[in-house]
């Protein structure tokens, strides 16, 4: 079997120099999957074959070896003359998840390569360094909407206070996309972003004002009641519905009026949202209006109706308010 395996590793790396650059492409190929520690040489020489095809092929091989001199040779092809070398640099380099490949991949956002741009901000995830963090911020104002978004989706995965003004400042980007991974971003970053997704609240999108709303649930907290109130009058369905399960989330008494009125929502879904949000706060304030949900013509609201109930009804019964 050994000797089997010797023979195929040496049919490929002869192959690897034959004049056929995709027969050249396909022993990459297979040598990256063998991985022998034999092949390591041979492949960062094919770094230097004439066709891209060939040397891109081989970045993705030697991504495959666990050998950091197979990571630095990847590491040159950064500067590739070729867009797809370097493409497949930037992926590959996003695999192998060491925090000290960040300087490259951080400088590699600055590529004339919208699509390198990219794939640097998604492979920087990996690494989580936090000497990527300002070249990301610099990348929120990239002129490639994807470059934006990738950048932002890696800054919420880094956590770095340092880029929770920029992000505020990317919710008035104006691509709703990107606003809506700001929000995301932001609602990772903690509870210092509330005021930014208060702010979006009152952005034109629906879409956005929906993802704000389902964010302060998270972090928002007591400041967020009074907007989240005003959320749950919302023209769109959907962001009442958020705002209502939001407020559910926050637990503060101030927001059982707002739910309470909630519960005439046109919507069954709102009005169902708004029952489970009185249901976690726990405010006997509720019990009175809730009983009109047990003749709400939409059978699924007069359930909750009654599970709410029941759960309120005993804190009614002890005289107790949370």
């Amino acid at each position: 079997m050994k000797g089997n395996e010797k023979t195929g590793l040496d049919w490929w790396l002869s192959l690897l120099k034959d004049k056929d650059p995709k027969v050249r492409k396909k022993a990459a190929q297979a040598l990256g999957e063998i991985h022998a520690p034999r092949a390591l040489k041979p492949l960062t020489a094919a770094l230097k074959d004439a066709d891209p095809g060939v040397r891109a092929h081989t970045v993705m091989a030697l991504a495959r070896f666990n050998d950091p001199s197979a990571w630095s040779s990847i590491l040159h092809t950064l500067g590739d003359p070729n867009d797809e070398v370097r493409k497949c640099a930037a992926l590959a380099l996003g695999t192998l998840n060491d925090p000290l490949l960040a300087g490259p991949l951080a400088a590699a956002l600055k590529d004339p390569n919208p699509d390198v741009r990219n794939l640097a901000a998604i492979a920087l995830r990996q690494t989580r360094a936090p000497l990527a963090v300002e070249p990301l911020i610099a990348a929120l104002g990239d002129e490639s909407e994807n470059v934006r978004i990738s950048a932002i989706e890696t800054l919420g995965i880094i956590k770095d206070s340092r880029a929770s003004a920029p992000l505020v400042n990317v919710l008035k980007d104006k691509s709703p996309k990107v606003r809506k991974a700001a929000i995301v971003a932001l609602m990772k970053m903690g509870s210092g972003s509330a005021d930014a997704l208060i702010s979006a609240l009152k952005d034109a999108n629906g879409d956005i004002r929906y993802l704000a709303a389902g964010a302060l649930g998270v972090v928002g907290g007591a400041t967020a009641v009074e907007p989240l109130c005003g959320a749950v009058k919302d023209a769109n369905l959907t962001v009442r519905y958020a705002a209502a399960e939001a407020l559910g989330e926050i637990k503060d008494p101030a927001g059982v009026e707002c739910l309470i009125e909630a519960l005439k929502d046109r919507n069954a879904l709102v009005r169902i949202a708004a029952a489970e949000a009185l249901g976690k706060i726990n405010d006997v304030r509720a019990v009175g209006p809730l009983t009109s949900l047990l003749s709400d013509p939409d059978a699924h609201v007069r359930t909750y109706g009654v599970a709410v109930l029941d759960k309120l009804s005993g804190q009614s019964n002890t005289g107790t308010r949370q």
